[in-house]
C-alpha cells in the first residue's frame, strides 16, 4: 500500500511540476506576444504620423498656391481699375484738413 501511495505522490509531484512549467511557458508566450504587439503598434503609430505629416505638408502647399492665385487675381483686378488721382487728392486733403479723424 505504501508503494501505491508513493506512486500516487510521484504522479502528483510530476503533475505539479508540469503545471508550473506550463504556467511559465504561458507567461513567456504572453510576454512575447505583448512585446510583439507593442512593437507593431509603435510601427503603426509612426507610419500614421508620417502619413499625417505628409497630408499636412500637401495641404499647406495647396493653401499657399490658392493664396498666391487669389492675390494675383486681386492685383490684376486692382491694376485694371481706372485711377482718379484728382478725386484721391481731394479726399486726402479733406481728411487732412479735418485733422485726420
Amino acid at each position: 500500500m505504501s508503494d501505491m501511495l508513493e506512486k500516487l505522490l510521484g504522479v502528483e509531484k510530476n503533475a505539479a511540476r508540469l503545471l508550473v512549467e506550463a504556467e511559465a511557458e504561458a507567461a513567456r508566450r504572453k510576454a512575447d506576444a505583448r512585446a510583439e504587439a507593442q512593437k507593431k503598434h509603435a510601427e503603426l503609430l509612426k507610419e500614421k504620423a508620417q502619413e499625417g505629416d505628409a497630408a499636412v505638408a500637401a495641404e499647406k502647399e495647396r493653401i499657399a498656391a490658392e493664396k498666391d492665385r487669389l492675390i494675383a487675381a486681386y492685383k490684376a483686378k486692382l491694376a485694371g481699375l481706372p485711377r482718379d488721382l484728382a478725386a484721391f487728392s481731394r479726399a486726402a486733403l479733406a481728411f487732412v484738413e479735418k485733422g485726420g479723424a
